[in-house]
């Protein structure tokens, strides 16, 4: 029998951060890991912060941790001495974090998802590095540091798409043999909402936390290319995770400046709101990032039956092939734009992309993605597979 333990104490979702995407993927991996693995072989036990709420795991153990992981000197207390003395007295054979940040002295062999590489984003970008004062500096090289050498001690690592397989390699080569994508999914697909009464108004969603890689200055350049091209029948909102206050306050100077206050609004964050209910006021859904891992909402506007409209980086174009709208990063050609106008005002062209969503995310599954993490353990831990 071999024993292992998922790691999931820092991450509390509706704080921001981890608590976004990676909240999403914990939450999936243990509901999805405890229908299926072998209790014959394996024992999961489940680390999780008392507040984390959503699982509803039968089979896998759950120890409630009321320890603040967001606190940095508890954090470090936890990861390099709690757990290694955790892992000897339990017997853990195989510690997965969600999160790259590993203990340094081994005890068992070590899993890590590593989500993506924003802190070398940041830190490489010269423009999002100058919206950063030094203490985000200090913190990014930090954790930049850390998640480095997480992967080093790593005897497994999981990445959420090609795309972040790739800039692992380019990282080091040695990381090659024990690096395996397992794709992350969306939520099961929803009936359409009922039709709005206003159907001549396209009303589009940025929905995303409030990061400057997200995309939401190209948003409003994209807004003032609409006008400038007699499209004017269209709001915008702004709705995600107030993460950077300082972002939203340029973002408003910016809306202001442009005189778009009629066109962009912000919508008031709620931890608490469905998707379903955010998604069904809406044509259209927008994200502009220059950067993701692998980029959740893109697939849950599809998976609530919105069409889809994003920045043709790597990944986009991994996860979603030929079934979004995607736009360059610069709008200097009008016939870009008078294509878009074309068609968010032509129904059947939204319609046409719906469909091609509804078939994308089909792709994709919660319960695929715990199959090929469970394999992975098995693998890691030495118990023979069948391919």
């Amino acid at each position: 029998m071999k024993r292992i333990c998922i790691d999931i104490s820092n991450i509390i979702p509706g704080k921001g951060g981890s608590g976004g995407g990676i909240a999403t993927y914990a939450l999936n991996l243990i509901n999805e890991l405890d229908k299926i693995y072998d209790p014959a072989t394996t024992e999961i036990i489940c680390l999780k912060h008392k507040d984390f709420k959503g699982i509803h795991a039968e089979r896998i153990k759950q120890t409630c941790i009321s320890l603040n992981t967001q606190n940095a000197v508890i954090r470090v207390f936890w990861v390099q001495i709690y757990l290694p003395i955790y892992c000897l007295l339990y017997k853990i054979e195989l510690l997965h974090r969600v999160t790259p940040e590993l203990p340094l002295i081994k005890t068992s062999r070590y899993v890590c998802t590593l989500h993506d590489y924003m802190f070398d984003f940041y830190l490489n970008n010269q423009t999002l590095r100058q919206l950063m004062n030094w203490r985000q500096v200090f913190k990014f090289k930090m954790f930049r540091f850390i998640t480095y050498s997480s992967l080093k001690i790593s005897d497994l690592i999981l990445v959420p798409s090609e795309a972040i397989y790739n800039e692992t390699i380019k990282t080091n080569d040695k990381f090659k043999d024990k690096t395996q994508i397992t794709y992350e999914a969306s939520i099961v697909k929803r009936q359409p909402p009922a039709p709005r009464p206003d159907v001549t108004e396209k009303r589009l969603a940025v929905i995303a936390g409030f990061y400057p890689h997200k995309g939401h200055l190209q948003v409003i350049a994209l807004a003032e290319k609409f006008i400038a091209n007699g499209f004017t029948n269209f709001t915008i909102d702004f709705r995600g995770n107030p993460a950077y206050k300082g972002y939203i306050n340029d973002l408003s100077i910016a809306i202001a400046s442009a005189k778009l206050g009629d066109h962009i609004k912000f919508v008031k964050f709620d931890a608490q709101a469905s998707l379903q209910n955010i998604y069904s006021n809406y044509d259209a859904f927008l994200l502009l990032s220059e950067y993701e891992g692998f980029g959740l909402p893109v697939l849950e506007a599809q998976a609530n039956n919105i069409p889809v409209i994003c920045s043709e980086i790597a990944v986009f174009k991994e996860i979603l092939g030929n079934s979004a709208i995607f736009l360059p990063n610069s709008f200097d050609d009008d016939i870009i734009i008078t294509d878009l106008i074309a068609s968010l005002k032509n129904p059947e062209k939204l319609k046409e992309y719906i469909k091609l969503g509804n078939k994308n995310i089909e792709k994709f599954s919660w319960g695929k993605m715990a199959v090929e993490t469970y394999f992975n353990y098995k693998n890691c831990l030495g118990i023979k597979v069948l391919s």
